[in-house]
């Protein structure tokens, strides 16, 4: 069996710039190896769990997803255009200092309006910042295996929220119709956004509680 579109799945994968280091991975075994943590996580390295062709990872690693085997190791090459995008010029803007709350410095990361930035440089009481993604440009390599196809709508659907941000306190189900019971409250646009996605992409309708 081979994966397609609208195919929901569980799968591990490690992403790397190439010619440098890893920045990403599922797996707790390769995170230890590479220093990237200190002692064994098995709660927060956990297999991802998507729905093929949705955009909820890079286009070019969403692609690469279909038409593979299951529990077959596949290595990708993707350039800026498939992944994090080339670097923007208009993106490196020039603030005054006294704009920051505290001294910047090159190498800083600070939020300014909800959006994250590094600054290159200081001088004569200005800085400037880079709003690119720090992945931008860089031609990443993404090694990765499918563990399984997902068929329950009860665990389709928990990934598919989970993907949007929301945190569930649970689901239920009563023939093809389910209910979600949400924690916390969310505006109704992104709510009426993810009832009609899942219809189109599972063929179920929702209620949110």
């Amino acid at each position: 069996m081979k994966t397609k579109v609208k195919d929901f799945i569980e799968f591990d994968f490690t992403a790397r710039i190439k010619d440098d280091g890893i920045f990403d991975t599922t797996m707790g075994d390769v995170a230890l190896k590479e220093g990237l943590i200190q002692k064994e996580d098995n709660e927060r390295f956990k297999p991802m769990k998507l729905c093929i062709g949705e955009g909820m990872i890079v286009k070019g690693l969403d692609k690469e997803l279909e038409e593979k085997e299951i529990g077959k190791e596949y290595s990708i090459s993707l350039n800026p255009e498939q992944s994090f995008g080339k670097r923007q010029a208009n993106l490196i803007k020039t603030f005054p200092i006294s704009a920051f709350k505290q001294m910047p410095h090159p190498g800083m990361i600070v939020n300014v309006d909800g959006l994250m930035a590094k600054v290159l440089s200081v001088n004569s009481g200005r800085a400037m910042m880079d709003f690119n993604n720090p992945l931008s440009g860089k031609d990443i390599i993404y090694s990765f295996i499918i563990r399984r196809i997902i068929s329950e709508n009860k665990e389709k659907l928990d990934a598919f929220i989970k993907a949007y941000g929301l945190k569930i306190k649970s689901i239920e189900f009563e023939g093809e119709k389910g209910k979600i019971f949400l924690e916390g409250k969310y505006p109704k646009q992104i709510i009426d956004e993810l009832s009609k996605k899942i219809k189109e992409v599972m063929g179920i309708s929702v209620e949110f509680s």
